[in-house]
């Protein structure tokens, strides 16, 4: 038998809904039972045993909505809703439409978090990556670039990378996504330099990390052994993930904490939210940079409104602006390069639209000289044929002009009268 629990998350795809599930659930017997919980599989059945015994399972419930008092909403929510589906699926009963507004009249209402965050900025991240080894600092900068949830990023496979794409291009399958669509993003070129010095020893961390803990997992304590083989890009933990990132703004010393919900103002999940505000600073559309992150509902339209190559192009505007090392006025600079290059752009233009206008007007030059040569040519012919006649013609005898006179009338029809006296001024010629 699988058990109450196992068999349930197997209903789940995505392993991250996995984790969450499984959480919220260990949080709801947590509450039941008032205690910490080792074996969640040996609890689970006990409590399923008392439901079915006549153990009020919907009070449970409302008892465990009350305890979410202190939860950002969204989350109370999550957990709520997930341990609803949990009770419903073991226990084989389904709630109400009055339970179920009862218990939501038990969560804490709102719909934004509660916690007052901090402003994430470059100069802030800059000082948290001071503090992260090298898998920390690929990871975070591989976040912070690209716009995906940390759950999608600790399922990547290697293969899921185009390491030889410009810029790097990133895979995200439809099983690592909560929405179950896929979807592509890509990194800068600052965080492919952190990834490629990680993947450099990535194989000897696994190994490394495959013989840890045998001692705990034995007694019990244990999170289980790492597997040896892994072909994730980061193979390890949400938890390890989280210590990371707690570890480097502690030392970093921007640890802060929300006084009414005593969470951290600096989390992880602010890295997708800087990436979106750093892309729309730089201009790039609202609809691109949702697709980037895996919005559902911009996804396909922004798809097919826009070409690969059009994506492409508008990461690499906006690419500039993730850059967490480069100086504070980078930005400045460049942008001053930029409209130094399009005024460039702009002249070459202008000059080679003027090189046309020129050129056309030699061309035309060019055929009216030739045109004036052969008419030139057609006037010196017609002169040097004039000037051969005219000395063949002073040479001719009284006898050979008569002859000439008799044969232009017999030719041209002219009247003799005419002919005649053509011959008379023949005739008085010097």
């Amino acid at each position: 038998m699988k058990g109450y629990i196992n068999g349930w998350l197997e209903t789940y795809r995505n392993n991250n809904t996995r984790h969450i599930c499984m959480a919220s659930v260990k949080q709801f017997l947590k509450t039941v039972y008032g205690s910490l919980i080792d074996d969640l599989e040996s609890v689970a059945e006990k409590y399923v045993e008392e439901c079915r015994s006549g153990r009020d399972w919907f009070r449970d419930l409302l008892s465990f909505a009350a305890s979410l008092y202190d939860r950002p909403p969204a989350s109370a929510m999550v957990y709520m809703s997930t341990v609803k589906n949990w009770i419903e699926y073991v226990l084989d009963v389904e709630l109400t439409k009055r339970q179920t507004k009862l218990l939501r009249s038990r969560l804490p209402k709102g719909s934004r978090a509660r916690t007052n965050e901090a402003e994430l900025t470059s100069e802030l991240l800059g000082r948290i990556l001071t503090h992260c080894d090298v898998k920390g600092r690929a990871l975070f900068l591989f976040l912070a670039t690209s716009g995906i949830r940390i759950g999608e990023a600790l399922q990547l496979r290697i293969t899921d990378l185009d390491l030889t794409h410009e810029p790097v291009k990133v895979t995200i399958r439809g099983e690592y996504t909560k929405s179950g669509d896929g979807y592509n993003t890509f990194i800068s070129e600052e965080a492919k330099k952190a990834l490629v010095e990680w993947l450099k020893v990535r194989d000897e961390y696994i190994k490394s990390a495959s013989g840890k803990g045998k001692g705990l997992t034995k007694t019990g304590f244990g999170r289980g052994l790492k597997r040896e083989v892994d072909d994730r890009v980061f193979p390890f933990s949400m938890y390890v993930a989280m210590s990371m990132w707690n570890n480097a703004v502690r030392k970093a010393g921007l640890e802060d904490r929300d006084p009414s919900t005593n969470r951290r103002t600096l989390h992880i999940h602010m890295l997708r939210k800087w990436f979106q505000s750093q892309l729309k600073q730089a201009g790039v559309p609202e609809d691109v940079v949702e697709a980037f992150i895996g919005h559902r509902g911009y996804l396909d339209a922004s798809y097919r409104r826009y070409t690969k190559e059009q994506l492409i192009e508008a990461y690499r505007k906006g690419e500039s602006y993730l850059y967490i090392s480069a100086p504070k006025d980078f930005h400045t600079i460049k942008s001053r390069f930029q409209s130094e290059l399009e005024e460039a752009k702009r002249k070459i233009e202008d000059l080679t639209l003027k090189l046309m206008d020129s050129h056309t007007l030699v061309t035309k030059l060019f055929v009216e000289r030739d045109e004036m040569e052969r008419r030139v040519k057609q006037i010196e012919e017609r002169i040097k044929n004039y000037e051969e006649f005219t000395e063949m013609f002073l040479q001719l005898t009284p006898d050979e002009l008569t002859e000439l006179g008799w044969e232009i009338y017999r030719r041209r029809g002219r009247r003799r009268d005419e002919v005649e006296e053509l011959i008379e001024l023949l005739d008085d010629r010097p």
